[in-house]
């Protein structure tokens, strides 16, 4: 299951991935809440830093990846940790 959370409001969440097609859960944060509990810093004083966490089955963080600028990247380590977690390889794209 694949969720993205933003600190930004609900209705900015949603006018985001209504524009852009996002095909998975979108949620909100406004109160940082989420943000605290991981530990997602804001950087520099300015926007929140991204991170993508990997969490199995029995909601153990498995792995974290942390990178403003390659979003990508992101998304190679996701299906890179869930490969090694699951010890069957993933379908490739």
């Amino acid at each position: 299951m694949v969720i993205g959370i933003s600190t930004d409001s609900v209705d900015r969440v949603k006018g985001f991935g209504d524009s852009i097609g996002i095909l998975y859960e979108l949620g909100s944060d406004a109160s940082g809440e989420v943000r605290r509990l991981y530990d997602v810093r804001r950087r520099f004083g300015l926007g929140t830093s991204r991170v993508t966490y990997v969490i199995d089955a029995q909601g153990v963080v498995r792995g974290a990846f942390h990178n403003e600028f390659q979003m990508t990247s992101h998304i190679q380590y996701a299906l890179k940790t869930l490969d090694s977690i699951s010890g069957d390889p993933l379908p490739e794209e």
